[in-house]
């Protein structure tokens, strides 16, 4: 258990007020309610020569004990002394002190073999593309560093993997906007209440329903593939699938293999409500808000406003999550299924601070049970 304290400025000045005043060093400890052996190593550790030549010698024998100052001898101002002259000044004191215990923090609290060890995980994770809090929640065990001290080790260049290693740390730059996404065939369709001031309305009036939301990756234009990406953003949970020249049918395809898979009953109490954009693709509203096992209505379907995408931020939060496996100007056809599949189950095991450290997959899991999670994903072949 820690029992001393550190001496403070107003010790301080007390003692060098008793050294001037020649009291006993006992007398001086009692003042400052302090060991005496506290008071001793004090003034010896903080004290300064004055009055030096190059002549001077250092080996007076009455600076070797108490008060280890030359403050009451008689030679202070003899100038035939041969002798450095050495004093106590409070306030230099004190800005060593303070000095000291600022350097006495700085650097990094680990030996040579764990701090080889972290830099190791870090870089491996970081190579992975994977966030500083994914690697530190994966590897608690090994880490005992929280994420700030981990954040400042990158920043500060301690570790080999560095700030710009990060996904997202960099700055980007101002984007260039040529031309914006016209899609001519959009003036045909008639979206009369599945408008997003629609939306508002419905979720005003059934507050706390779920709303998933849907959208493409966006793929260069010689591609055939694109990745179709849809999110339940209270669990982020998140469902890929590659689509070969995507089309109305084929994203209504999506959804009615989906609804196989797990059920009309538990396909409407997953899927009450869907927000995307207006791509063409997403136009058939009635394919996608219709069972064809029932052909009763399993889910409503809304569309933003043009050009803004901040009203679906979670999609297109996941779509800049994905862009660390298909890198936006690059190509996806590739890529197969398989290949999607397999960067799809990295996103739901990769553990969120918004999740309080739990992957997608778990807290699904958690919420809906483990079998419906099995039948979408795990045992669904998309």
């Amino acid at each position: 258990m820690k029992t001393w304290k550190h001496i403070n400025e107003e010790q301080r000045k007390v003692i060098c007020s008793g050294l001037a005043h020649n009291k006993k060093l006992y007398q001086i400890a009692d003042m400052i309610q302090l060991d005496p052996r506290s008071v001793s190593k004090e003034v010896k550790r903080n004290r300064i020569p004055i009055d030096f030549t190059d002549g001077a010698k250092s080996n007076c024998s009455k600076l070797n004990r108490w008060p280890y100052v030359c403050s009451n001898c008689k030679n202070r101002y003899n100038k035939n002394c041969v002798f450095v002259k050495f004093k106590y000044d409070s306030k230099i004191a004190q800005r060593k002190a303070d000095a000291n215990l600022v350097n006495s923090r700085k650097g990094i609290d680990l030996d040579l073999n764990e701090f080889n060890k972290l830099d190791s995980i870090i870089k491996k994770g970081t190579d992975d593309n994977k966030s500083i809090y994914q690697i530190s929640i994966e590897n608690k065990d090994d880490i005992n560093k929280s994420i700030t001290t981990l954040y400042r080790y990158v920043n500060k260049g301690y570790l080999t993997t560095k700030r710009i290693d990060l996904p997202y740390a960099v700055k980007y730059k101002k984007r260039k906007h040529n031309k914006k996404y016209d899609y001519s065939s959009n003036n045909k369709i008639d979206r009369t209440g599945h408008t997003y001031l629609d939306y508002l309305s419905y979720i005003h009036k059934n507050p706390g329903i779920n709303v998933c939301q849907l959208d493409f990756l966006g793929a260069i234009k010689t591609d055939s593939n694109n990745i179709l990406s849809f999110i339940l953003p209270f669990v982020h949970f998140t469902l890929l699938q590659l689509i070969n020249k995507p089309n109305c049918s084929k994203v209504v395809k999506f959804f009615d293999d989906l609804e196989e898979r797990i059920g009309t009953e538990a396909f409407m109490d997953l899927i009450p409500v869907i927000l995307t954009d207006r791509d063409p693709n997403f136009t058939d509203i009635e394919g996608i808000c219709f069972s064809k096992i029932t052909g009763e209505e399993r889910c409503k379907l809304f569309f933003c406003d043009p050009y803004v995408s901040s009203q679906k931020p979670n999609v297109e939060n996941i779509n800049k999550q994905i862009r660390k496996f298909f890198p936006k100007g690059k190509s996806v056809d590739c890529y197969s299924k398989k290949d999607v599949k397999e960067k799809n189950i990295v996103l739901l095991k990769s553990p969120l601070r918004s999740l309080d450290g739990y992957t997608p997959e778990g807290a699904f899991k958690n919420v809906y049970g483990e079998d419906l999670c099995n039948k979408i994903f795990v045992n669904g072949e998309r």
